[in-house]
């Protein structure tokens, strides 16, 4: 059968090998062609050089059987450009010779890629011969390449199968370390219990519990008693009873207290639930630190308390200041009159410091509860510090010594600056009246930087502030007076000398001014007061209402 076909090489065919034969003269190719058919194969015809390379480029060919001598380019000459082209530099060449080569010939044939030689006039047997054994060789070599081929498609699909394996077993690790980094980061403790009397053997099932407690998973199970021992004792009938009705009632929600591994207490909402699994009963619960919420309520219950006193003190403290001016003013004329009396002197002037103090007390009161903006400017701490050390020294005494030390190139602040010099006044005075003996006050201004903003919470990038420190050598206090100084109306000074409202309009103004104050103090050494105030920015920020208690304080 002989075709001629144009279509585009194809790596893989399915269909029979093409054995190209070329000759230049149409007989010699009739009777090529019937020497070559056969069912097996199918045989392609070339009448040029040029046309054999283009086949051959075109085809997967299992041989070419070329006449030497040809129009445009000798067979030679095609079987180095074949030999020369990766496409066709495997194919096999058969030459065709009209006469016996010398030994020249053959070596330039080997070298152009020939593979054999026949001459004419051409023996069909063995022409035949050579290309049956041609064929079955690219036979198996396609057979080779098939298997090969099928095997890399094989092993891509598998390739590919793991991967997506691999993909899916990371996702599934991704979320359950999210799940688990969630369930971490949730003041949340999870656990099982047995059912029935007897004990409460809590089993933690995460780690949450050593942050929420500061004892591990591993410690309830060492100490079966461990929750009930560190139950508050006041709430421990209670708290005892509402699980010992949960076979009853299915679940229970408790809120109590429980002494962590510290000694501190915290308040913990304890939820559990029945379960009841191939015939197993047990409890599920969890347990959530609730303590911040309820450190809220105690300060909203305070708060609406200072409301109460606030509205109260708000409209009489004028008339109040009224009287007491009166008062103070007639008990002034009434010492021209009495100047000559020691005795009755004495109790005028007494009465004139307790007016006096009255009118102070009255003053804080009206400052606390006022509502005003606040009269916000950019402020120089260094400046606003050495303004009032004149005053400070007179008003502390010869025996307090006064040391200060402030950062090259402070930061200005943007605040209440009357307000500031009076809370750095009332420091000093608190630290006065902490050194009864004398001793040394110390003002530091500094600049710093927090990771986080005034309310504590993660701040995209560091927040810039200048902290003022008022630092005194005096009788110090102990951790559970500090946690309260600045408590409205807290005082650890003797009746009648202090209001217990200094600190807190300190804290109060800190707060408004979007800063911080905290405080530390150790008994016998002294205490010292941070007063962090954020740098002013380049544009003013808008003026802040002043509310009548700061709930946040």
């Amino acid at each position: 059968m002989l075709i001629e076909t144009s279509a585009p090489r194809i790596l893989y065919q399915a269909a029979k090998p093409q054995i190209l034969i070329a000759d230049d003269d149409p007989q010699n190719l009739m009777a090529l062609d019937a020497i070559l058919a056969a069912p097996d194969r199918e045989v392609v015809r070339a009448r040029s050089g040029s046309e054999v390379l283009r086949r051959a480029r075109q085809n997967d060919l299992a041989a070419v059987v070329l006449d030497m001598r040809m129009p445009d380019l000798d067979g030679l000459q095609v079987a180095a450009r074949m030999k020369a082209d990766q496409r066709t530099s495997r194919i096999p060449v058969v030459f065709l010779a009209a006469y016996d080569p010398d030994e020249l010939q053959i070596t330039n044939g080997g070298a152009a890629g020939a593979i054999d030689y026949v001459f004419k006039p051409v023996n069909p047997e063995l022409l035949r011969a050579k290309i049956d054994i041609l064929v079955d060789l690219f036979r198996k070599t396609e057979e080779v390449r098939r298997l090969a081929d099928q095997e890399k498609r094989l092993l891509l699909e598998n390739l590919r199968i793991q991967k997506e394996k691999f993909a899916a077993e990371q996702r599934l690790r991704h979320r359950e370390e999210h799940q688990s980094l969630v369930l971490q980061s949730l003041p949340i403790a999870l656990y099982t219990a047995s059912s029935g009397p007897g004990l409460r053997r809590l089993r933690f099932i995460n780690d949450s519990i050593r942050r929420l407690s500061g004892f591990s998973s591993s410690d309830f199970l060492r100490q079966p008693n461990l929750w009930e021992a560190r139950l508050n004792p006041e709430e421990h009938g209670r708290v005892i009873q509402a699980f010992a009705n949960i076979e009853k009632a299915g679940s229970a929600s408790v809120e109590y207290r429980w002494r962590c591994a510290d000694g501190t207490e915290k308040h913990v909402f304890d939820h559990a639930v029945l379960s009841e699994r191939d015939g197993r009963r047990e409890l599920l619960g969890f347990w959530l630190d609730v303590s911040d919420r309820k450190s809220l309520e105690t300060d909203l219950l305070h708060a609406s308390k200072l409301e109460a006193v606030g509205r109260l003190t708000g409209g009489i403290v004028h008339d109040f200041r009224n009287m007491l001016s009166v008062v103070i003013g007639n008990l002034d004329l009434l010492h021209l009159l009495i100047r000559d009396n020691s005795g009755a002197c004495r109790r005028l002037h007494s009465a004139l410091e307790g007016a006096q103090t009255c009118a102070e007390l009255t003053g804080r009161l009206l400052a606390f509860v006022r509502r005003r903006a606040i009269e916000t400017d950019v402020v120089d701490v260094i400046e606003t510090v050495e303004s009032i050390i004149d005053l400070l020294t007179c008003a502390l005494g010869a025996n307090i010594h006064i040391r200060t030390n402030y950062d090259r190139d402070c930061w200005p602040v943007f605040v209440d600056r009357p307000q500031l010099e009076a809370a750095i006044v009332n420091l000093a005075i608190n630290a006065r009246d902490a050194m009864p003996n004398g001793g040394k006050l110390g003002i530091c201004v500094e600049n710093i930087r927090h990771a986080t903003d005034h309310r504590g919470q993660e701040a995209s990038e560091p927040r810039e502030y200048v902290r003022i420190t008022v630092s005194d050598t005096g009788v110090g206090m102990s951790a559970e007076v500090a946690e309260k100084i600045f408590e409205p109306f807290f005082t650890t000074k003797n009746g009648g000398k202090g209001s217990g409202l200094g600190l807190s309009m300190v804290r109060h103004f800190v707060r408004q001014s979007n800063g911080d104050i905290t405080a530390r103090s150790i008994p016998g050494t002294g205490t010292q007061i941070c007063l962090d105030l954020p740098r002013a920015q380049l544009e003013a920020p808008p003026e802040i209402e002043q509310t009548l208690f700061d709930l946040s304080a």
